[in-house]
């Protein structure tokens, strides 16, 4: 009947649904962070596609970062931010939310002028307001700049000075801009734009064109290499083209030596200095692109080479007093410096030839290039693991430390298997034209230390001297 109540739930039904709340909850719970996760994940690769796509259609030369390195607000809100993006041509500092903005609103530094009516030497400043160096001065009043905290004060991207929000006046606005401390080392948007029109005109007096910079003027082209070492290069890369026409900065595991060089070639002849940043392997690549310029005829052009030391070993670098590896004791415009004030000498080169033993052998012998050593045996055999790990994971090779450790590893193996036993018993060595006897090693290392002294040096010509090794 309906006016009879229903029976209550015995103690099995009331456990039941206990435990179905129970399960219900834990699902919950377990699924709940689950979802979370997986939200925000989907939420941030969306974002990060839409950041590589702003990116890849932007001129500026944006990156990420996770936190500034020191006290930094965006350039559009002027808000107080610990990670976004940054312009490593310009040095824009942006929210991930104002990218888009910025991207629009601001111009990055150009490589080339749009009008070529302009003299080459003569372009006005481009100022960016906010996050000036630390320890920066007004070049108006003397004082301090940067030390509001809020977006304040201006700098030049090409000379790098800097002025305060009371300081600047409509004539800084339009004034010339010298280009600086490194006016010396930097080919201005007036001269890549002065050479376009040339070329059209098939013409090639460079020397006339350059005469307006005096003779001081002496073009650095920075070629670093982003796997070297300590993996230093991608950010020195950033650094260089803030301070230096980025036309001029190079990354080789992108753009080889034999074509950065080219570059050459659109300066007055001998004038060119090239820094290389890396080990002695991409010093020897860099050279061997040099020697590639003197095949093709261009002598006139081949520049004078530094070296940055970013490699695991360095000895090309210790050779001629450029450090045994530099970790970002000094700042990058104290590198620029010394390479302005270093000398140049003369480094000699070796050709090493490597033949077959026989009467009858048709094989051709090999060349190669020798800058201060040459080895065969172990040592070779370590370099050439090393190398070929490296370029399988090159994000494991992060720490020169590390990398010594995987070279011990590689001698320690070569110890036990002996892949190179003997080796002098199969191997003859001859020094122009006269027979070297070898010692009982399984390693051989031809050296030439003719160039071991202090200073900071150039290279400025190679030798040619052949040592035939037959084999």
């Amino acid at each position: 009947m309906d006016g009879e109540r229903r029976p209550a739930l015995g103690p099995p039904a009331q456990s039941l649904l206990a435990d179905g709340h129970l399960v219900l909850w834990t699902l919950c719970s377990v699924l709940l962070p689950v979802f979370i996760t997986f939200w925000c994940s989907l939420q941030r690769s969306r974002r990060q596609l839409h950041r590589r796509d702003i990116f890849r259609k932007s001129k500026h030369g944006w990156r990420d970062t996770d936190l500034f390195s020191q006290p930094t607000y965006c350039c559009v809100c002027a808000q107080h931010i610990l990670q976004g993006a940054f312009c490593d041509c310009c040095g824009l500092r942006v929210n991930e939310g104002c990218l888009k903005k910025a991207d629009k609103r601001f111009q990055c530094k150009e490589i080339m002028l749009k009008s070529d009516t302009r003299a080459p030497d003569a372009m006005p400043h481009h100022w960016i307001r906010g996050n000036v160096p630390l320890c920066s001065y007004c070049v108006v009043c003397k004082q301090q700049c940067g030390t509001k905290p809020k977006l304040c004060d201006y700098r030049c991207i090409w000379c790098q000075k800097t002025v305060h929000d009371e300081c600047m006046k409509n004539s800084l606005k339009n004034e010339k801009c010298d280009f600086g401390e490194f006016k010396n080392l930097i080919i201005p948007p007036g001269y890549i734009t002065s050479i376009n029109q040339m070329r059209k005109n098939k013409k090639t007096d460079y020397e006339v064109l350059a005469s307006k910079f005096g003779k001081q003027w002496t073009p650095l082209i920075i070629l670093a290499n982003s796997r070297s070492g300590t993996n230093m290069g991608e950010g020195l890369l950033g650094e260089f083209k803030i301070l230096l026409n980025p036309v001029q900065v190079f990354d080789v595991t992108k753009t080889p030596p034999v074509k950065a060089l080219q570059l050459c070639t659109l300066l007055p002849c001998h004038s060119a200095r090239v820094l290389v940043c890396g080990g002695d392997g991409t010093v020897g690549w860099v050279l061997d692109a040099v020697d590639e310029m003197k095949i093709k005829g261009q002598e006139k052009y081949i520049p004078q080479v530094a070296v940055l030391p970013l490699g695991t070993g360095n000895d090309l670098s210790n050779t001629l007093g450029w450090g045994t590896g530099y970790a970002g004791e000094i700042p990058v415009a104290q590198v620029l410096r010394n390479v302005m004030e270093a000398d140049g000498i003369k480094l000699d080169r070796w050709k090493v030839q490597v033949t077959n033993k026989g009467y009858y052998n048709l094989r051709k012998p090999k060349e190669f290039t020798m800058n201060n050593y040459f080895s065969i045996g172990p040592d070779a055999l370590m370099a050439l693991n090393f190398h070929a790990h490296r370029e399988k994971a090159p994000s494991l090779f992060s720490s020169r430390i590390l990398n010594k450790a995987v070279y011990l590893f590689y001698g320690t193996k070569d110890c036990l298997v002996q892949e190179c036993k003997d080796l002098n018993k199969k191997v003859e060595l001859e020094l122009d034209g006269e027979r070297v006897e070898l010692p009982n090693l399984e390693g051989i290392i031809v050296l030439n230390i003719g160039y071991w002294g202090g200073g900071c040096r150039l290279w400025e010509g190679m030798g040619d001297e052949t040592y035939p090794l037959a084999s």
